[in-house]
């Protein structure tokens, strides 16, 4: 018999007898501390069946491999042995809660669907150009002036009202819970020194200039970043994590670092004083003095910190810095990790789901290697983990975004869950399939199978077509510039 249909694909399955179904009315659980951390077994007989694990984590996954072949077969499970363990420590998806927002229940159905197929990190974008999410009772002007854009412009599509909101920390900590419950931990992000014109809307005196600066309404790079010579915005900055901490319990925050021009930078006096006093010979170096200087505050509260690949410019990094590789155009991700640094695979053209299928089919998502042919084979181990973003440009609505990221966050989940050598797409799509019901079920509607592979036809033309429609040309200039800069 073939692999039953479960995803991600246990690393380890045996049918003993597909003819006699098991008895998994009674179900023994036994505890086996030697098992390693997620490890768990589960023997499924006729007489009856057992799940041994090392701890309630491990009891969990066993949970969601039994609800996944309840959902499949029935009460005529076949009698099988399954021994599994996860590949990666790191398996997360991320959803962008700023471009648009999602209803609490809503992200909930996103977390339910996520822990069945045994993902373990929920990384939450929680403030951007576009708005700011986080109730902050320190800094109450930034939910006062800086949670509402006047308008939105993403792509071709133009709303002429007032959009935004935030989520009270009543609301984020019965997130947490939520995902404690099932073993998933919380990573906020809040970027800097970049994509804060939200920020800077409300504090214009945390930037360089000091000029007013307004609350986006489109996608791109913007010049409007926080200065990095004032003490004003450390300080800010210091307090602001030290709410988040309060309401965001577990070890790591995402500190963001992507995509952040230096143009204000190389002509403010606050940043180029800074930068002669620290001997700096440019502005990347004063970027990661900002990110070393976070870590450290973060630090002494027992947090530890994550940074987009840009990061990576700077010579003067936290020790232990995650870098999340999400487009590596200087090809510095790979050294770092052969040098000791930990990695998390997000690759942008393999990972990114707000990108339509054409794009981005469900067999590329799937066949995403996060090892790189460069790296060293000692090195494998600082590959931490992988996960899969989506972002909300061009998502409006919940349907949409369940569309675009069901089944792909499937299919990172079994890379982040099963041995390469277990791996095999076409019997993923047959399990992924089977178990469309149960996505369903669980709030889910996912793409149809037809539009998860198109040909290459179909591909040329939708991508073609989608990028006529979303990409502006403030966008464009936005992002050239930011190149640029």
């Amino acid at each position: 018999m073939t692999c039953p249909c479960i995803v991600p694909k246990p690393n380890r399955c045996i049918v003993t007898d597909a003819a006699v179904f098991a008895d998994v009315r009674n179900i023994r659980k036994e505890v086996d501390t030697s098992l390693a951390d997620g490890e768990y077994t589960v023997q499924l007989t006729e007489s009856g069946s057992v799940i041994t694990a090392a701890d309630e984590k491990g009891f969990f996954y066993a949970k969601q491999t039994l609800r996944q072949l309840n959902a499949v077969y029935g009460d005529k499970i076949p009698c099988m042995v399954i021994q599994d363990a996860p590949a990666f420590a790191h398996r997360g998806f991320m959803l962008d809660s700023v471009r648009h927002m999602q209803s609490i229940d809503e992200i909930k159905t996103l977390i339910d669907a996520a822990a069945v197929f045994k993902f373990n990190v929920f990384h939450w974008h929680l403030s951007d150009d576009q708005g700011f999410r986080f109730e902050s009772e320190t800094f109450p002007e930034l939910i006062e002036q800086s949670s509402v854009r006047p308008s939105s412009d993403f792509g071709d599509v133009h709303d002429s009202n007032p959009y935004g909101g935030y989520y009270t920390k009543a609301q984020m900590r019965e997130i947490v819970q939520y995902c404690h419950d099932r073993f998933i931990t919380v990573i906020p992000e809040f970027d800097l020194p970049g994509h804060t014109s939200a920020v800077l809307h409300a504090k214009p005196e945390l930037s360089c200039t000091g000029e007013a600066v307004k609350i986006k309404t489109c996608g791109g790079v913007f010049p409007d970043i926080l200065c990095g010579g004032k003490d004003e915005v450390y300080d800010f900055l210091y307090a602001l994590l030290d709410e988040v901490c309060d309401v965001f319990p577990d070890e790591y925050i995402h500190i963001g670092g992507d995509e952040a021009p230096k143009k204000h930078w190389q002509t403010c006096v606050h940043c180029q004083k800074k930068m002669k006093e620290l001997h700096f010979t440019d502005e990347e170096q004063l970027q990661g003095y900002m990110t070393c200087r976070m870590a450290e505050h973060l630090g002494k509260k027992g947090r530890k910190v994550i940074c987009w690949n840009e990061t990576l410019a700077s010579d003067v990094l936290p020790q232990d810095l995650i870098i999340q590789n999400w487009m590596d155009r200087k090809k510095q991700c790979t050294p770092f990790a052969n040098k000791g640094g930990k990695v998390i695979y997000s690759d942008y053209y393999h990972y990114y789901t707000d990108y339509p299928y054409d794009m981005t089919p469900v067999k590329k998502t799937y066949s995403a290697d996060p090892f790189a042919q460069d790296l060293f084979p000692a090195a494998y181990q600082n590959i931490v983990g992988v996960e899969t973003p989506i972002w909300t440009e061009h998502v409006r609505d919940f349907s949409r975004l369940c569309y675009v990221t069901w089944p792909r966050f499937a299919a990172v989940s079994e890379t982040g869950w099963t041995k390469k050598e277990n791996k095999d797409y076409n019997d993923f799509k047959r399990r992924m399939i089977a178990l469309l019901p149960l996505l369903s079920e669980i709030g889910i509607q996912a793409a149809p199978p037809e539009d998860w592979d198109p040909n290459p036809v179909k591909r040329l033309f939708g991508t073609a077509t989608f990028f006529m429609h979303t990409v502006n040309k403030e966008m464009i200039v936005n992002f050239l510039k930011g190149n640029k800069d």
